[in-house]
């Protein structure tokens, strides 16, 4: 074949493939471009893969064919394979810029594509092998070497000095002294990443600039070495992770190299233009070195303008209330920092240890004979209150709240009432979180096929049906609930607020902030629980994700009466693989801000439910999470769900371990599952912490280890910040801190009967009150403190 309708070939190959992969795709997950509903195209985002990806796709392989077709055949397949992913990933760039308008960030954009690198690395194979088949032309005549170093240490400068603005918006989720090109890498850890992007980026350019014959390859090769040099400091960085964490379960190095190795990748998209630019001065023509050099100006132009408009907002601490709030609970605040915690409004460190309660969602019930949920009752509260909890993570549906639009249910709004009320008066705060699982509560409809690989699904809970723009595509599940291409399609079209769904819900969380932004029983606002990924991940699941963020906590801000906390989640893909970035935004400036994933590692996540080894462990969760947050408090929203004894007790030991190590709250999951409920299923018994006999309808024994191990005791509210805890047992508890200006009062939960043995420095006025279900033991703390308490 003739090298000038390799080209032709090479792209003809790519094309069948996307097609291919479009039709044989069940949820569009996989495929280059995914299309799982089988339809034209209505909306701006739907558009933009047809009208903007994948045509760029085409053309960028095209020209990576002609550029390279009349390289020997031993250096074409590598390169060739090469061009074809960066095409990908600078087409991804172009359509999400175009369907994200207005425009997010370029930074942040171009960082979104890291995802596609191993979709576009295993598709770009085959177009790759079949640009073999064209003729190896004669050997042109070598140009002089090019000098590698100038072109490393060009790019190396311009990721230095753009760091605050563009560098930046990379490896957000490492600890400092990881070799990084971000400034919050710290001065070692910032010096390592650049000089190891700079060697990294010598060597792979001393490579492609041997190979290059003209102005072309020496712009593409140079731009192909930077994503090369980024993998390098990907691989770099994950063996430092792992020589700081150990390797942990068995797909814990993999999934942490998969991260940082896509990420790097993006890194050398995003700055590999410049490496070409420098590349170009040093061809023998003069004609294409001209030609190039306006096209990688006029690439410079675009980037340099998009990268310097890049989100801002600082993160320092949150300045704290003084003075104690005036009876019943205390508002609570968080601090930001180097101890980032909850406080209350006296300053003291604050706890929130207790329980899921979905006895208000809206469930999908199979069987009216069988109710979906249990009655929600006062001795429920008391009964929660005994066991010592202080928070309650109170689940509501958006279809309950808004059953049309614009009309708000006051009988559901007097449940949620009710319940709030029930809670303040067994001393426990009320997280209000807006639940779904799977985007809405219908199931798939009668008579569906669903594609193979994926299965019929039940109904479950969230959206109203209005609010639902699934596009036909199939309600089929690939794994399990969180994905499926209608739920998919469905979040996709809420991200880019199409008919104004989203919209409706902004208001509805600006009316919920209202009605209860006065109320100091309430700890804060979990906007939406678990968020689907959609068909765009990352752009739609941290991007526009992080937009939704930034749009509701406005709202609440502006119509609560005094700051609340404001509890944002990750996308579900985050809590079902153990990583994934967090959103980003204008709302990761807020004071109140608290990360609350979910940590479901060794149980219900992704690899689990493939079968798959544990891709994170639960105490590498808690690594995660705390450093995925950074100097934002974090709270776990949901744990727990381990499967069967003796697995699950020996679980939840080592969950409850982590948090007491790491000093965070979180809330169990569940209180109370009916037997109708679609997450449990139709079986002889409903779960959750307080099981119930589907066929009397009577109340099992709890778990004795889940029972001790969520009453155990624990510090509800201490001085000035803790700095170590553990409970040996679950009533034997050592602490120690540093107290603050402010409250000096320590209030400690105990359980049991026995009186508790106190002892401690810094600690006076220690007393145990007896309440139901155990004790609570105060005192005043002054500097540094420590306290032990035992009851056998």
């Amino acid at each position: 074949m003739s090298a000038g309708r390799l080209p032709v070939l090479v792209t003809g190959t790519l094309a069948v493939l996307i097609v291919a992969g479009a039709l044989a795709d069940p949820v569009g997950f996989f495929a280059l471009y995914g299309n799982p509903g089988r339809f034209l195209p209505a909306t701006r985002w739907q558009a933009a893969p047809l009208a903007v990806y994948v045509p760029l796709l085409l053309a960028g392989t095209a020209w990576t064919a002609r550029t390279f077709g009349g390289l020997p055949r031993r250096q074409r397949f590598a390169t060739v394979w090469g061009g074809i992913v960066l095409s990908a990933l600078v087409a991804k760039t172009a359509m999400a810029l175009v369907a994200t308008v207005p425009s997010l960030h370029l930074a942040d954009v171009v960082w979104a594509t890291s995802y596609t690198v191993p979709k576009a690395a295993l598709f770009a194979l085959l177009p790759a092998a079949a640009s073999l088949l064209g003729r190896a032309p004669a050997p042109e005549p070598a140009p002089s070497a090019q000098a590698a170093w100038p072109v490393a240490g060009v790019v190396t400068v311009a990721v230095a000095a753009t760091g605050p603005w563009v560098a930046s918006h990379w490896s957000q989720d490492l600890p400092q002294g990881v070799p990084s090109v971000a400034p919050q890498a710290g001065p070692l850890g910032l010096a390592a990443g650049l000089a190891v992007l700079f060697l990294a980026l010598a060597r792979t350019q001393a490579t492609f600039g041997r190979r290059a014959r003209n102005a072309s390859q020496a712009f593409a090769g140079a731009w192909l070495a930077t994503l090369w040099a980024g993998a390098a400091l990907g691989l770099v960085q994950t063996a430092v992770l792992c020589a700081m964490d150990g390797f942990g379960g068995p797909l814990q190095t993999p999934a942490a190299l998969y991260v940082r190795v896509c990420e790097g990748v993006a890194l050398g998209v995003m700055f590999g233009w410049i490496a070409g630019l420098v590349a170009t001065r040093r061809t023998a023509s003069l004609r294409s070195h001209t030609r190039m050099r306006r096209t990688a100006a006029g690439v410079a132009a675009v980037v340099t303008v998009g990268a310097v408009v890049t989100a801002g907002g600082a993160s320092g601490a949150a300045a704290v209330p003084s003075g104690q709030a005036g009876g019943g609970l205390s508002p609570l605040r968080a601090v930001r920092g180097d101890r980032p915690r909850i406080v209350d409004a006296a300053g003291r460190q604050v706890l929130l240890r207790g329980v899921n309660v979905n006895q208000l969602v809206d469930f999908y019930t199979e069987d009216p004979k069988v109710p979906s949920t249990r009655p929600l009752t006062e001795d429920d509260f008391r009964q929660m209150a005994g066991l010592g909890f202080n928070v309650v993570r109170l689940g509501m549906s958006w279809s309950k709240v808004e059953p049309s639009p614009g009309r708000y249910d006051p009988s559901y709004l007097a449940r949620v009432d009710q319940a709030v009320a029930w809670a303040a008066k067994y001393d426990m705060y009320t997280v209000l979180d807006m639940h779904q699982d799977g985007w809405n509560n219908q199931p798939t409809p009668a008579g569906t096929s669903c594609p193979p690989g994926t299965s019929k699904m039940s109904g479950y809970d969230g959206a109203p049906a209005w609010a639902t723009h699934a596009d036909g595509a199939p309600r089929c599940q690939f794994t399990g609930r969180d994905i499926s291409p209608a739920s998919d399609r469905a979040f996709t079209n809420f991200y880019y607020d199409r008919d104004g769904v989203q919209t409706h819900l902004v208001k509805a969380w600006a009316m919920l902030a209202a009605r209860y932004g006065g109320d100091p029983s309430i700890a804060g606002f979990d906007p939406l629980n678990e968020p689907g990924f959609g068909e765009q991940a990352p752009i739609t699941s941290t991007l526009l994700l992080g937009r939704f963020y930034d749009r509701v906590l406005r709202a609440v801000r502006a119509a609560e009466s005094r700051p609340h906390l404001f509890f944002f989640e990750p996308s579900i893909f985050w809590s079902g693989t153990g990583f994934d970035a967090i959103p980003r935004g204008a709302f990761r400036g807020d004071p109140d801000l608290v990360f609350a994933p979910h940590l479901y590692a060794e149980s219900i996540t992704m690899d689990a439910s493939l079968g798959l080894p544990p891709a994170t462990t639960i105490e590498h969760g808690f690594t995660q999470a705390l450093r995925a947050a950074g100097d934002i408090p974090v709270w776990n929203g949901e744990w727990g769900y381990w499967g069967e004894k003796p697995t699950v007790q020996a679980r939840t030991r080592r969950y409850t371990a982590q948090e007491d190590e790491h000093r965070i709250g979180g809330a169990f999951w569940v209180w109370k599952q009916a037997c109708g409920d679609p997450q449990n299923g139709h079986g002889p018994i409903g779960g959750g912490f307080n099981s119930v006999e589907c066929a009397t309808g009577k109340d099992l024994p709890r778990d004795p280890v889940a029972a001790e191990e969520l009453s155990r005791a624990y510090p509800r509210a201490v001085p000035g910040s803790l700095t170590s805890l553990s409970t040996p047992s679950a009533r034997r508890l050592l602490l120690a801190g540093t107290a603050g200006k402010g409250d000096c009062t320590v209030d400690v939960w105990v359980p049991g009967d026995t009186r508790p043995t106190l002892t401690g420095g810094g600690v006076t006025a220690l007393t145990a009150r007896k309440t139901p279900g155990g004790w609570r033991v105060s005192g005043c703390a002054a500097g540094r403190y420590r306290l032990t308490i035992e009851a056998r």
